[in-house]
């Protein structure tokens, strides 16, 4: 069973009452990025947004260029890019340079996407959103094997096309969803899952789905699983509570204000926070023994899984670097070995 244990969201997202700037933000994530494989952790991630008043990181492949470029062990992993908002030739194209870069060691997270304002300025019908994915899905895998193919689908249309370079290894390709419809169809399409801040109970039913799928599909063995995390470890919890109450209050409230229809031409983006309560309850927070405890139980069923990735968020909106290297710091050492002793006592 392998386990691994990596840092990220990396959003490059500035709340408005912010003095930091885009280059600084991005500065930051390089040093954390470098202090996660220096600390022995395993792979570090970014996630995908467009036209968002916080600049969410809309770029994801040329930030892992820079990632891979100051780093030389970790893996480097999308969770994840909104696949209808791209175009799969460039899209396989971009991951294999920046694999090659990295020699081998890129995850590809796919989804749907689900935000209207990014269909809207896209151009594209959000009701074609699975169609393209999958078809997407099938051609990066094409493009990555295959040294010509042609693909023949309802949006997307390629004869005897010839990508090159090939990637340094064919990227895992791991694919994100809430409802079961979209975990059954990372089980048939995909290397694996990615989850997102759920209960230890909805992830192991979650992967069951997934690994159901996938062999029902005809492939052998279980899927590669993963689970994003928000995270915070710290010696003094009531210090370091109000830095991580409002990045979290940002990360979260930003999808809130888009479900209520900000960040809209005529309605600028609004934070809509989740509760203090909600955020506690979402959020593995505290001492080093105490994020043990929250982990746990999510990290028995990862174990039981012949490859898995838990992701924890230690750096928010908003933050400093400090912070959050401190807590890269702690995690590594003081949570890390025990979390790993409970996933090889799953497996």
């Amino acid at each position: 069973m392998t386990f691994k244990l990596g840092v990220g969201l990396f959003t490059g997202q500035i709340p408005p009452s912010s003095s930091r700037t885009f280059h600084q933000e991005y500065q930051d994530a390089l040093a954390l990025v470098r202090l996660t494989e220096a600390e022995g952790l395993d792979s570090a991630w970014v996630s995908e947004h467009h036209f968002s008043g916080d600049g969410y990181l809309p770029s994801l492949l040329p930030m892992l260029a820079a990632f891979a470029a100051v780093t030389e062990r970790i893996e480097l992993g999308t969770g994840v890019v909104l696949a209808p908002f791209h175009d799969p030739i460039r899209l396989a194209e971009d991951f294999a340079v920046v694999d090659q870069l990295s020699k081998g060691r890129v995850i590809a997270g796919l989804a749907l996407g689900w935000r209207d304002e990014e269909f809207r300025q896209s151009n594209i019908d959000p009701r074609t959103r699975v169609g393209r994915t999958v078809e997407i899905a099938r051609i990066l895998k094409l493009a990555w094997t295959e040294e010509r193919f042609d693909f023949d689908g309802k949006y997307f249309h390629f004869d005897g096309v010839s990508v090159t370079p090939k990637p340094y290894r064919v990227p895992p390709l791991l694919i994100g969803g809430f409802v079961d419809k979209a975990i059954e169809r990372a089980g048939r399409i995909g290397d694996g899952y990615i989850s997102s801040r759920a209960e230890p109970e909805r992830v192991a039913a979650a992967f069951e789905l997934a690994s159901k799928a996938r062999a029902a599909s005809g492939r052998d063995g279980a899927p590669l699983v993963a689970l994003l995390q928000n995270t915070f470890v710290t010696e003094d919890p009531e210090r370091d509570w109000p830095t991580v109450r409002a990045g979290t209050s940002h990360q979260l409230g930003v999808y809130a204000g888009w479900r209520a229809g900000t960040d809209v031409p005529g309605k600028p983006l609004e934070i809509v926070p989740p509760s203090e309560e909600d955020i506690r309850k979402t959020t593995a927070y505290g001492t080093p023994e105490q994020v043990v405890d929250y982990l746990a139980g999510a990290v028995k069923v990862l174990g039981s899984y012949p490859e898995s990735h838990l992701v924890v968020r230690l750096h928010y909106p908003g933050m400093d670097a400090e912070p959050a290297a401190r807590s890269i710091e702690l995690f590594a050492r003081e949570v890390a070995p025990r979390l790993r002793e409970i996933a090889a006592g799953a497996g």
